[in-house]
């Protein structure tokens, strides 16, 4: 997918205004029959993914690849490219929640490759706009913001991003349509090319969140894999076992080699 750059913003903006009501009110049944009491945004999403599918996390040199969703029933499959920053792998993880509350039950069995990059397809756009409204609630934005003694808008913008954990991108997006910045400081700043772990660090701020996990996560598979061992004869679950365990190492030497 190409880059999303300002001048397909517009674009963007009057497909928000068209699926705002439908995605807000997937919000809405995601917070009130999924998320998990007691949680934040984000670790509830991985807990209950983990809890009623399947979540795998591993390393990819890929700067596109985001992750995929394997829509399989009645469980899915869902990936995370852990070689991507942490605010990726956050929004692609409430994506990928999107997709699944969303699917119909006659849904035929898919793969689904997200990109790391803001989608523009309507159905990626709405799996984009849930991601962004459930990771920065209006109010909170709005309260937020207009706490910040910053100056300086980028400095502003990169302590938004730190608070909600969001993509740059994704943050100024939600900060036009709350009405907190103008479509002039868009333009300034929306293809700027910035190093965000050094602005993290100019601003005295944790730059983990910006940094890659490089985490390598097959916990849902192994434990699935247990549960069937007595299913299977023992040279099936010794091949099984065996390419896991290279899967996992080809993964490993990826994360030796970064």
């Amino acid at each position: 997918m190409p880059e999303l750059t300002f001048d397909h913003l517009p674009d963007i903006f009057e497909k928000n205004k068209e699926i705002f009501y439908e995605v807000d009110s997937y919000v809405k049944i995601y917070l009130r029959d999924y998320h998990l009491n007691g949680w934040t945004i984000l670790d509830g999403a991985k807990r209950w993914v983990e809890e009623n599918h399947f979540l795998i996390q591993a390393p990819i040199k890929d700067h596109t690849l985001g992750g995929f969703i394997f829509m399989k029933k009645p469980k899915v499959l869902c990936y995370l490219n852990s070689w991507q920053p942490r605010i990726y792998q956050n929004f692609i993880l409430l994506h990928e929640v999107f997709h699944i509350i969303s699917r119909t039950q006659n849904e035929p069995e898919k793969l689904h490759i997200i990109e790391s990059d803001l989608g523009r397809d309507l159905d990626e756009r709405k799996a984009d706009y849930f991601a962004s409204l459930l990771l920065m609630d209006a109010a909170e934005v709005v309260s937020f913001y207009q706490s910040l003694r910053e100056e300086v808008l980028l400095d502003k913008i990169i302590q938004t991003m730190s608070r909600f954990l969001a993509p740059y991108k994704a943050v100024l997006i939600r900060l036009y349509e709350l009405q907190l910045i103008s479509v002039e400081d868009l333009r300034v700043w929306f293809d700027q090319k910035l190093d965000f772990e050094d602005e993290f660090v100019r601003l005295g701020l944790d730059p983990s969140p910006v940094q890659r996990s490089m985490l390598i996560n097959f916990q849902e598979v192994e434990k699935l894999m247990e549960h069937g061992r007595d299913r299977l004869p023992s040279l099936a679950n010794e091949s099984n076992w065996s390419t896991l365990n290279a899967v996992k190492e080809y993964f490993e030497s990826i994360k030796r080699a970064r």
